[in-house]
């Protein structure tokens, strides 16, 4: 379960609701999630025990409910693009 509360605006401070918003309605600004921290009774051994996805970090995740991506989402491998590189 994820300790998300709700989402705060970062230029004036007005609260909303832990909902799909993106911008402050009062001022426009960008919204950022708000977290009940002492409610993630997480370890760093537990994070590590569980599988090699996104989801293992699901309650610092600003997210109610069910994941909507799939359960395999996140820790794609990185891959090295020398030629890229080399044009850059």
């Amino acid at each position: 379960m994820s300790a998300l509360i709700g989402l705060q605006c970062h230029l004036c401070k007005s609260t909303f609701p832990a909902e799909a918003t993106y911008v402050c309605a009062n001022c426009l600004g960008p919204l950022e999630p708000i977290y009940d921290y002492a409610s993630i009774t997480l370890t760093r051994e537990t994070i590590e025990r569980r599988p090699k996805n996104l989801w293992r970090y699901r309650e610092l995740l600003p997210i109610t409910g069910e994941p909507q991506t799939g359960f395999h989402s996140g820790f794609t491998p990185l891959v090295r693009c020398t030629r890229l590189a080399d044009r850059l």
